[in-house]
C-alpha cells in the first residue's frame, strides 16, 4: 500500500474483490472486475486512467497484488482506488467426490422448491439421481451374480432369512424383558415377513417353471426382473427421503416407456422371439436383461464426465461451504477467518474511508457472511449514536421493515443518509490522529452483488422447521429463516425492527447507553444486486436473481443483459464484467450498472441507480 500518514485526511476508497466458485486463480477476478468497473482499453471514456500493481504490504499473501489508481475523474478530493481481492479457491482444494454426490442427495430430499423457474432443474437432477441408483443396484447383484455362481433367489433369500431371524430374536427378547410396545413393533414385522415368504414361495409353486427347458418358475423371473428396482427403490428412500420417492417413481414411469421402445426393436430385431420373453427381458433394470448393463455403464459414465468437468471443480465448492460435516465446518471457518481478517486489516490500516465490497457468484454468500461477522465484531465499538448525527437518527426512528415494499423516494433516503452516517464514522475514527482515536470504524458504504447464489438462501442456507407440520417444506424453510432474521443472525436491508429496538440501536441495560446493534449493518451499508434474469433455465444466469423479497425491499434488484436491445444469452453467470461481449461491449447494460453502482467519483450513480431496480415479487426469489 502506498506511504500514507493513516492521521491525514486525505484518503483512498478500497474495493474488496470477492470470487466464485471454481478453480479460481488468485487476481483472475478483480482483473475482470477491474475492466468492467474502471479501465477498458476499448472504452474511449476511460482515456487517461491509469493502473498499477504492487505487492500488499501490510498481509503476508505475496501472491495477492494491490492495483490501485490513479485520480478517479470527477472526484472532489482527488481520490485514487485500491483493488484488493479476498483470495479462498487455495481453502477449497482437493474436494472428493463424495461429498459432491452427498451435498445433491441432501438437496434432492427439500424437495422441488427452489426459487421460481428453477424446479424443472431439480426434477431432471433426482431423476438423474434415481437412475444412477438404479445403475449402483443393479451393477452390484451382477457383480455378485457373477462371483458367487448363485441365483438370484439365494441373493433375495439369504439376507432376508437373517433380517427375519433377528426380528424373532428381537421380539422374543422384548417378551423376555417386558418391552411390550417394542414386542408389538417387531411382531407386527414378523407377521408382515411370514406373509412375504409366504407368497414368494406361492409363487414359486404356482409357477413351477422348468430346468430342463431353461423355464424360470415364477419367483426366480420376479427376482431377475425386480430385485434391483426394490434395492434402488430401499437406497432412494435413506439418501433422498420421501421427496426422492417423487422423483423415482417418475423414473419408474420413464423407464416404462424405454421398456416399451425396447420390447419394439426387439421384435423387429428377432420377429421369431416369443413376445413374452422378449417382455421379461425388457425392463431396463433387470437382471436378466442385455440392455441393463450397458445402461448402467452409460448413466455412470456420463455422471462421472459432469462430475470432472463440473461438479466437482464448480459445485465441489458449494457442497463443502454449505454442506454441514465436521471436515467442510473447518473449511468455511478457515475461509470466514481469512475473509474477517481481511475487512479488519482495511479498517485498521488508516488508509480508507471508504470500502466498497464486489462479489459474485458463492463469493457473495462468503462476503456476506464476512460482513455480519466482522460487524458483529466492531458494532459495540463503534462510535457513540451522538457522534453520528441526525442521519442516523433518521434512519434509527424510520418505520421501514425488510418485507414491505420500500417506494424510491424511501431507498434515495436510505442512501444518501447511510452514505453520511459512514462519512460521520470516518470523521469520528480514521480521519482523527491515531492517538486519539477511540473507537473502532465501519468504513463498508456499497455491497455490489453479482450473480448471487444469496437467491437460493433459503433452499440452500435453512433447515425446515419442524415446529410447522401442517406447512409444507417451502414455508418451513421460510420459517426458519425468519426465525435466524428476528435472532439477528441474517441482517436484512433495512434491518428487522425488534421489540422496542431502533433499526440502528438498542438500549444497552448494563452500559445504561443507546448503542448499535449487530442487526444494523445493512442500515448503514447500501446493498446492490446485479444479476441476469433467467429464461428457460439455460437462458440469462439460474444462480443469480433477485434478493429483495429474502434479504429486505430497500436492495436495489438490477436486472440486466449483455445487449442494449435486451434479451438473455446463453450461461451468462461469468459475464457481469465481461466487456467483449459484442455488439454493445462497453455500452451494455451489464457493465453501465457496475459502474453506476461502484460510482468511485460518488457523483450520485449509486443514488440514481435505483431508478434502473425493480421490485420482484415473492415467487421470484429464495425457494
Amino acid at each position: 500500500m502506498p506511504n500514507i500518514d493513516p492521521g491525514v485526511e486525505h484518503k483512498r476508497t478500497a474495493v474488496l474483490v470477492v470470487h466464485g466458485i471454481g478453480s479460481q486463480r488468485a487476481l483472475e477476478t478483480v482483473r475482470g472486475v477491474i475492466r468492467g468497473i474502471w479501465w477498458d482499453s476499448n472504452n474511449p471514456a476511460d482515456n487517461g486512467k491509469r493502473l498499477w500493481t504492487h505487492p500488499e504490504r501490510n498481509r503476508e499473501d505475496i501472491d495477492l497484488s494491490v492495483m490501485t489508481t490513479n485520480e478517479v475523474p470527477g472526484s472532489k478530493d482527488a481520490r485514487g482506488v485500491d483493488f484488493h481481492e479476498l483470495y479462498w479457491a487455495h481453502l477449497m482444494s482437493e474436494t472428493k467426490a463424495v461429498a459432491v454426490l452427498l451435498w445433491l442427495y441432501e438437496l434432492c430430499r427439500k424437495g422441488p422448491i427452489m426459487r421460481h423457474g428453477l424446479n424443472g432443474l431439480w426434477w431432471g437432477a433426482a431423476i438423474f439421481l434415481c437412475m444412477m441408483n438404479l445403475s449402483f443396484a443393479l451393477l452390484a447383484l451382477k457383480g455378485v451374480l457373477l462371483f458367487s455362481q448363485t441365483s438370484a433367489q439365494n441373493i433375495l433369500i439369504a439376507p432376508s432369512l437373517i433380517l427375519f431371524s433377528s426380528l424373532v430374536i428381537g421380539f422374543f427378547g422384548a417378551l423376555l424383558k417386558g418391552y411390550l410396545r417394542l414386542g408389538i413393533w417387531l411382531a407386527v414385522l414378523c407377521v408382515i415377513g411370514i406373509g412375504l415368504g409366504a407368497g414368494y414361495f406361492w409363487l414359486e409353486f404356482a409357477v413351477p417353471g422348468d430346468r430342463n427347458k431353461g423355464l424360470l418358475d415364477g419367483a426366480e423371473l420376479i427376482t431377475l426382473v425386480a430385485l434391483p428396482t426394490l434395492d434402488a427403490l430401499l437406497g432412494t428412500y435413506l439418501v433422498m427421503g420421501r421427496r426422492g420417492l417423487l422423483a423415482f417413481a417418475l423414473t419408474l414411469a420413464i423407464s416404462v416407456i424405454v421398456c416399451g421402445i425396447f420390447v419394439w426393436v426387439d421384435q423387429y430385431w428377432y420377429p421369431a422371439r416369443p413376445l413374452f420373453e422378449t417382455v421379461v427381458k425388457s425392463w431396463p433394470w433387470a437382471l436378466n436383461s442385455s440392455w441393463s448393463a450397458p445402461i448402467a455403464f452409460g448413466i455412470l459414465s456420463i455422471y462421472l464426465a459432469v462430475n470432472g468437468a463440473f461438479l466437482q471443480p464448480y459445485l465441489g465448492d458449494a457442497a463443502r461451504y454449505f454442506r454441514g460435516s465436521p471436515a467442510n465446518v473447518a473449511v468455511r471457518r478457515a475461509i470466514r477467518k481469512e475473509a474477517v481478517d481481511t475487512l479488519e486489516g482495511l479498517h485498521d490500516s488508516g488508509q480508507y474511508d471508504r470500502i466498497i465490497v464486489v462479489a459474485h457468484s458463492l463469493g457473495c454468500v462468503v462476503s456476506y457472511d464476512m460482513l455480519r461477522a466482522y460487524f458483529s465484531r466492531v458494532s459495540d465499538d463503534l462510535p457513540p449514536i451522538t457522534l453520528l448525527g441526525q442521519e442516523f437518527l433518521d434512519i434509527d426512528g424510520a418505520r421501514w421493515q425488510p418485507e414491505a415494499i420500500a417506494t424510491r423516494d424511501e431507498k434515495r433516503e436510505l442512501r444518501i443518509k447511510a452514505r453520511q452516517v459512514i462519512a460521520n464514522i470516518a470523521d469520528v475514527t480514521v480521519k482523527q490522529p491515531l492517538e486519539q482515536r477511540k473507537f473502532k470504524s465501519w468504513l463498508v458504504t456499497d455491497y455490489v452483488t453479482l450473480g448471487s447464489a444469496l437467491s437460493h438462501a433459503y433452499f440452500l442456507m435453512c433447515d425446515e422447521d419442524k415446529r410447522f407440520p401442517d406447512l409444507d417444506g417451502r414455508q418451513r424453510l421460510r420459517k426458519d429463516f425468519d426465525r435466524r432474521v428476528s435472532e439477528r443472525e441474517f441482517p436484512t436491508c433495512p434491518p428487522k425492527r425488534l421489540d422496542q429496538d431502533g433499526l440502528l440501536s438498542f438500549d444497552n441495560k448494563k452500559k445504561k447507553a443507546r448503542q448499535i446493534h449487530n442487526g444494523a449493518l445493512f442500515g448503514l451499508t447500501r446493498w446492490t444486486n446485479i444479476y441476469f434474469p433467467i429464461e428457460q433455465i439455460f437462458w440469462g444466469d439460474a444462480i443469480g436473481g433477485p434478493l429483495g423479497p429474502i434479504f429486505g425491499r430497500h436492495i436495489v434488484d438490477i436486472p440486466v443483459s449483455t445487449k442494449l436491445a435486451g434479451g438473455a444469452d446463453f450461461f451468462t453467470h461469468t459475464a457481469y464484467w465481461d466487456v467483449e461481449r459484442k455488439p454493445d461491449i462497453y455500452k451494455a447494460p451489464h457493465i453501465v450498472a457496475l459502474r453506476e453502482a461502484g460510482d468511485f467519483a460518488e457523483s450520485g450513480s449509486a443514488i440514481d441507480i435505483i431508478d434502473r431496480g425493480v421490485d420482484a415479487p415473492d415467487k421470484d426469489a429464495g425457494a
